[in-house]
């Protein structure tokens, strides 16, 4: 999807939709998105959704779009989930330890 080559996506795609007796999806519907809905429906809990959306960049999106428990309006602390949040914080000890190179920080933390 990535190349540009929608065609050979939907195939690869259909292939496992054709196997849950699913529609075929024509090569015109072929977005990130609309794989990552499908990895979501085929693979259910057995996907590590978090460490996929983080590495697409579209976990901040997804979850402020998806969960309305993490939106801004819904917070109990008014800070819903922030951006920082796509990527963990490193261990002060992680940084301490690292003596060959500098490591900074992730940002916001």
């Amino acid at each position: 999807m990535k190349m540009n080559k929608l065609t050979e996506a939907a195939a690869d795609i259909n292939v496992i939709r054709a196997r849950a007796n699913a529609k075929p999806v024509e090569a015109s519907k072929v977005t990130m998105d609309y794989i990552l809905d499908e990895r979501m429906r085929e693979f259910g809990i057995e996907e590590k959704r978090r460490l996929t959306l983080a590495r697409t960049g579209k976990l901040y999106e997804r979850v402020i779009k998806f969960n309305p428990y993490y939106s801004k309006e819904n917070s109990s602390d008014g800070k819903g989930f922030l951006k920082k949040y796509e990527l963990y914080p490193i261990p002060q000890s992680v940084i301490e330890a690292n003596k060959d190179a500098v490591l900074e920080q992730n940002p916001e933390y």
